[in-house]
């Protein structure tokens, strides 16, 4: 018998797999491990700044993010780390995406995606420059408000096809 974590891989994994198909080639699923998957290395087609030169940023359209989901998920968040560059406040100097202490349940894996995509694009709703990662990035943020979003991407939804979920929408 499948146990809520199994069943809510699962659903998480048919979700994903349905944004991804829906993306228009901007999210791809690199790799995924386990049975149900567990582990996810992700593939963001979009703008981000990989890091700033002088007081410049140098921009990056290729980003892969690998997500590990724990064995008391879906009760405590998954852990998210860039591997490849990203200059973001919400993102340490070791790779590792900075949640936030807000987790909950009805969180989807899907929209943990879809919040790391708009977190690359440095999006408005959600740059947090109040409890900042990387405070040289948070700085530079401050100064450079007029550059954000650096991208907008749209996805379908799973849920209702003929809907559209926008990075800014989540």
């Amino acid at each position: 018998m499948m146990g809520i974590r199994e069943k809510r891989l699962e659903n998480d994994f048919k979700e994903l797999t349905a944004l991804v198909n829906n993306s228009g080639g901007k999210l791809v699923i690199i790799s995924a491990q386990g049975q149900p998957p567990h582990t996810y290395v992700i593939e963001y087609n979009c703008r981000g700044i990989e890091k700033i030169q002088g007081t410049e940023p140098v921009f990056r359209n290729a980003h892969r993010v690998e997500i590990t989901i724990g064995s008391s998920y879906p009760r405590d968040k998954p852990d998210a780390k860039f591997l490849t560059p990203l200059f973001h406040p919400n993102v340490y100097d070791n790779l590792k995406v900075c949640l936030g202490s807000y987790w909950t349940m009805a969180e989807t894996l899907t929209e943990l995606v879809i919040r790391i995509g708009k977190i690359i694009q440095y999006s408005d709703d959600v740059l947090n420059l109040n409890s900042p990662a990387n405070s040289v990035a948070k700085d530079w943020a401050k100064s450079n408000m007029r550059l954000f979003p650096v991208d907008k991407q749209t996805f379908k939804s799973m849920q209702n096809p003929s809907s559209t979920i926008t990075w800014n929408d989540l």
